[in-house]
């Protein structure tokens, strides 16, 4: 089996196979991957027609996603799988960091049938557009009154489209973003977490028409306060990448995030907006938005004889 290198110029590649393959995951998608390029190298194969994509940290591999097209019915698709998962135990230091990461829970009963077993990685939110827009009824009361109290104090404030000239003050703003947070935390893994993430912003914001990112901004008395960068996972689905706010400013991070619903009103019925990081404010944040679906992912492992 011989890798390619995972680059800009594969993501037609990649994008023809991620449209083959039904789920509402957000992992399946060029630009969240790619955005972590700093972190992991990626690389590519195709067995069968089928797109495997492989990340390496140090000397050994895993699979963030599963091979694309996911084709549980094609009697060829587990042997894809299989083949994948043997090229990682023979090339891996560690065999046990083999594994294939974001499996859809309606895929486990096969995998499980099959000498994988699988364990919990994360859950991520869906929502329905309209209602993140609307914030209709008493349970979006406390929403509509931080968005309603933003807009009162500051008439003049848009959302408007990203431009590849605001790409230092969407990075100056992230990195007071980052010492804010970091100033009210002590907790080693959180604070390694923004670290990580810095990256992330600055790769993708640098890279945002090329990565197929759709990005706003908002700016206060001529500053930018706050963006939001997200892609289209498929026709039904737009899922939520980054979205950065001034922490000082009250009822902001309400308003980009209804605004941005709003201009997908029509075009996107879903709204992913990823998952909680196994944080809790952050869970407790999503979870006031009332998901009309949670969506819990899996790694899996092939079970040793």
């Amino acid at each position: 089996m011989q890798l390619q290198p995972l680059t800009l110029n594969d993501k037609p590649i990649f994008d023809a196979h991620a449209h083959r393959s039904c789920t509402r995951l957000s992992h399946y998608a060029f630009s969240p991957l790619y955005v972590w390029r700093e972190h992991f190298q990626f690389y590519w194969t195709l067995l069968a027609d089928h797109l495997c994509i492989f990340a390496k940290q140090g000397d050994d591999y895993f699979m963030p996603i599963l091979p694309m097209p996911c084709e549980i019915g094609n009697p060829t698709y587990l042997n894809v799988i299989c083949q994948a998962y043997h090229f990682m135990l023979k090339f891996n230091r560690n065999r046990h960091i083999a594994r294939i990461e974001n499996v859809p829970q309606k895929m486990i009963v096969f995998f499980e049938k099959n000498g994988f077993r699988a364990t919990l990685k994360e859950t991520e939110y869906l929502y329905e557009t309209d209602t993140l827009a609307g914030l209709r009824g008493d349970r979006y009361k406390q929403q509509r009154h931080a968005y309603n109290g933003f807009v009162a104090k500051y008439p003049s404030a848009k959302l408007r489209p990203y431009t590849a000239a605001d790409q230092d003050a969407c990075l100056v703003l992230y990195n007071r973003w980052r010492e804010m947070r970091s100033a009210k935390s002590d907790d080693l893994i959180y604070n390694a977490m923004l670290d990580d993430s810095q990256s992330a912003h600055r790769i993708g914001i640098s890279h945002a028409d090329a990565l197929g990112l759709l990005g706003r901004v908002v700016r206060i008395d001529g500053e930018i306060r706050s963006y939001t960068f997200g892609y289209p996972l498929n026709a039904e689905t737009f899922c939520v990448l980054f979205e950065i706010t001034d922490l000082g400013t009250k009822g902001l991070a309400q308003f980009i995030y209804r605004e941005f619903c709003k201009e997908l009103i029509g075009t996107y019925r879903w709204i992913n907006a990823m998952d909680d990081s196994g944080l809790e404010n952050l869970k407790r944040v999503k979870r006031s938005y009332h998901p009309c679906q949670l969506l819990p992912s899996y790694n899996i492992h092939l079970t040793e004889p």
